[in-house]
């Protein structure tokens, strides 16, 4: 126990030291670096790894990655203003969060690990919704304010080439989320990675659609992991639940929230 506590502290003290020097950078100076980090912590994180596990390649590698790749994102948002203790903190603790859930789950397949798997969804939602904010603030107008201009760089709007970006890159992070979802129901790495696509798929074109209807702030990257949780219910969902009117009632009002999230911003102009 102690000898896994005192992993967890040193993976999470690494990724923040490397987060902030990092989340300083701009434009692909930050792309490259958050690629380092996320790579240093996937080898930091199978270095120490349970070695019962034999499930999918990289699959316990994915949650503390992003969670690499968001604290580098807040950090970058909040600059060197107020913001920055508090993003660093955050940071770290979903980093921890992570790191601490894929090390429960490396016990037997038994009862205990069905209840932990059951809280991997929720944490992936976190996840996504800091990695989603993250690839938004990395780019340049990726944000936008309440009036409609970008969060950074005045009146306007990401270019056609940039939007393209920012979904390809949301694609990326659902992917790679509904690859450790789908670890946790197959061994199977060509089923794995065909789940994988459509959660890529269904989020990268919400991502773009999202971008273009220029939500304000948070609103975006919280409604594009609406969309992410919406998918992974779907897919987790069996066909006779789906037939259920209750598992009806419950998806359509989720559905109709987002709904009306967006429509009520757009009704704000």
């Amino acid at each position: 126990m102690h000898d896994r506590r005192a992993r967890l502290l040193n993976l999470t003290a690494l990724v923040v030291v490397l987060s902030v020097p990092v989340g300083l950078l701009e434009g692909p100076a930050w792309w490259l670096g958050v690629a380092v980090l996320m790579a240093a912590t996937v080898v930091a994180v199978r270095a120490t790894a349970d070695r019962s596990w034999h499930g999918l390649p990289l699959a316990t590698a994915v949650l503390p990655a992003l969670a690499g790749f968001s604290a580098a994102g807040l950090v970058h948002l909040a600059g060197d203003g107020t913001f920055w203790v508090p993003a660093v903190a955050c940071g770290g603790g979903l980093e921890a969060l992570t790191l601490l859930a894929e090390a429960r789950l490396a016990g037997p397949a038994d009862d205990r690990r069905a209840r932990l798997e059951r809280q991997v969804v929720p944490l992936a939602i976190v996840v996504a919704f800091a990695a989603f904010l993250a690839a938004a603030g990395a780019l340049a107008g990726g944000l936008v304010d309440a009036a409609g201009q970008s969060a950074d760089t005045g009146p306007g709007s990401l270019t056609g080439s940039g939007v393209l970006l920012l979904a390809l890159a949301d694609a990326g992070i659902a992917a790679a989320l509904g690859y450790r979802l789908a670890a946790l129901r197959t061994t199977n790495l060509g089923e794995a990675l065909r789940i994988a696509g459509t959660y890529a798929v269904v989020t990268g074109l919400g991502a773009a659609l999202l971008r273009v209807l220029e939500l304000p702030r948070l609103f975006g990257p919280a409604v594009l992991a609406g969309v992410f949780y919406l998918w992974s219910a779907y897919r987790d969902a069996s066909a006779a639940q789906r037939r259920t009117s209750a598992w009806l009632v419950e998806y359509g009002l989720l559905a109709a929230a987002l709904v009306l999230v967006v429509g009520w911003n757009l009704l704000l102009r």
